[in-house]
């Protein structure tokens, strides 16, 4: 299951997701293939020390050597699922790949829920590690639902 997620920045959550469903996958025992990207990031940017510490704490999963990437188009043909932060984030995707609209859904739609994950920008490791697991549930959740239809 190749499965890309999208966030603002690409140096909070879509790397926390990417790293979380590696882990993820790999208990449950799903192939899964992950990739992360940001609709307004700066390439080459850093992925939070807060984020490293967050995934890693959670599910010792190393996210450390991240550098923000932007969205591509032949990453969105790539994936199975392109899985948005936010539903505005999802407005975004929709609006630019109209045609990949069956693949493109928020994580908490993935994960059977509706809502946004938070945003922990510039917050603290509180926060930073709340978001996480919010991801996680979301990821659990969706590999479990999602992984005989790929």
């Amino acid at each position: 299951m190749n499965l890309l997620f999208v966030c603002t920045g690409n140096t909070c959550r879509s790397p926390m997701a990417e790293g979380i469903a590696r882990a993820v996958g790999r208990e449950q025992h799903v192939d899964v293939v992950t990739l992360s990207t940001g609709l307004f990031c700066v390439p080459g940017a850093k992925v939070s020390e807060e984020s490293v510490v967050a995934v890693q704490e959670l599910v010792g999963e190393d996210i450390s050597e991240h550098s923000s990437r932007p969205l591509k188009i032949d990453f969105v043909k790539a994936a199975d699922y392109v899985l948005a932060m936010t539903e505005d984030h999802k407005k975004i995707l929709l609006r630019q790949f109209p045609f990949d609209s069956k693949k493109i859904m928020t994580l908490a739609e993935f994960g059977g829920e509706d809502g946004d994950v938070v945003d922990p920008f510039g917050q603290s490791q509180e926060v930073y590690n709340r978001t996480a697991k919010q991801i996680f549930d979301y990821v659990n959740k969706g590999l479990d639902i999602h992984k005989d239809n790929v």
